[in-house]
């Protein structure tokens, strides 16, 4: 069974819930397991989807959110390329911190 929830796992996190990307720094502690009687419901095909299910599960219960990343770039350019530059930060929310102008 523990090769068929690690499969689930790997699933699970190569799909997130949110928007289908890869998750990362998410921890599962699995306390408790009850396996049917038969060993015909023991199988890959029932334990894997239903193990998904459950850390999709776990994962909407914790409230996840996505994350924006920020970025902390230094540009150089020609004057004549700083309109471009300030329009392309503005649609994009990006803020400058500081702007110096050097000869050459």
């Amino acid at each position: 069974i523990k090769d068929l929830v690690v499969a689930a796992f790997a699933w699970a996190t190569k799909e997130g819930v949110l928007c289908e990307e890869n998750v990362r720094a998410v921890r599962f502690n699995i306390h408790d397991v009850t396996l049917h009687a038969d060993a015909i419901h023991r199988g890959g095909g029932q334990i894997i989807p239903t193990a998904r299910r459950c850390l999709y599960a776990s994962m909407l219960t914790a409230e996840p959110r996505l994350m924006e990343p920020v970025y902390l770039v230094e540009i150089q350019c020609p004057e004549g390329a700083m309109g471009g530059i300030y329009s392309c930060l503005n649609r994009r929310r990006g803020h400058v911190i500081s702007e110096e102008q050097k000869v050459g």
